[in-house]
């Protein structure tokens, strides 16, 4: 019997333990940022992710101080005194206090909650040369400030139409302000078609490599505006052409 016991409880403790390996963590600079207030309710439930799927992990009491660090959705993560963190829902929050004893304005999401999101999806219009572009992006952030993004385009001009693939390497270097700049070095693949039928024209299908930089300009509710410019130099008939790439457009991180 003994030993079924401690089987028992073994078990019953293996998910806990798994579940306190994905607390979200917080930074000390984060923390100390935090917008400060004071739980009035008996108690405050912290989840392991901002979602009632995601498990109890930590529960503050009554009076205790906690720090607001950011939002997802209507999710909050908080911080308490002693470190501890984890998510609440935005109605559990209602009814905390600042230090001047009325209730706490809860944050919007911040430009710096952006980079904490590994996807974000979006679409550009532009300028190449005289063509017209227009690009649909998918980006994956590898880590705060390090990113790649995979885009497939169209090109219309009065004497050809085309697509465009490529990937990219972004670099965004800070999150202090809500413009935000960073830089792009890119590789891809573009084919041309002619539309004129005179006889010898054929499809042009040629490699570019592209760096650029551009802006990032943070709008709330998980828009972001973005303006871009690239240069381009195509690989074509054994001699390199350059094309100046001015675009604009947006994205929206999940």
């Amino acid at each position: 019997m003994p030993v079924l016991i401690l089987l028992v409880f073994t078990v019953w403790l293996l998910p806990a333990r798994a579940d306190n390996s994905h607390v979200p963590a917080v930074s000390e600079e984060a923390a100390a940022q935090a917008l400060q207030a004071t739980v009035i309710d008996p108690y405050l439930e912290l989840h392991t992710g901002p979602g009632r799927g995601y498990p109890v992990i930590y529960v503050v009491e009554k009076g205790a101080s906690i720090g607001i660090v950011s939002r997802r959705t209507s999710w909050y993560l908080v911080v308490d005194k002693h470190g501890n963190s984890g998510w609440v829902k935005r109605e559990n929050l209602a009814r905390t206090l600042v230090d001047t004893g009325v209730p706490v304005v809860l944050p919007e999401t911040r430009h710096s909650d952006f980079l904490q999101h590994r996807v974000r999806l979006g679409f550009t219009l532009g300028w190449q040369e005289s063509a017209e572009q227009v690009a649909a992006m998918a980006g994956f952030r590898l880590s705060r400030h390090i990113g790649i993004e995979a885009e497939i385009g169209q090109l219309f001009s009065a004497t050809t139409n085309g697509q465009q693939y490529s990937a990219s390497l972004i670099l965004e270097p800070t999150d202090r302000w809500a413009v935000t700049p960073f830089v792009s070095l890119g590789y891809g693949r573009q084919e041309l078609e002619l539309k004129s039928k005179l006889p010898g024209n054929r499809p042009l299908e040629d490699n570019f490599r592209s760096i650029g930089a551009g802006v990032n300009w943070y709008i709330g509710f998980n828009f972001v505006l973005r303006g871009e410019y690239r240069t381009l130099d195509i690989f074509s008939d054994n001699q390199t052409v350059s094309n100046d790439l001015w675009r604009l457009g947006f994205s929206s991180f999940f």
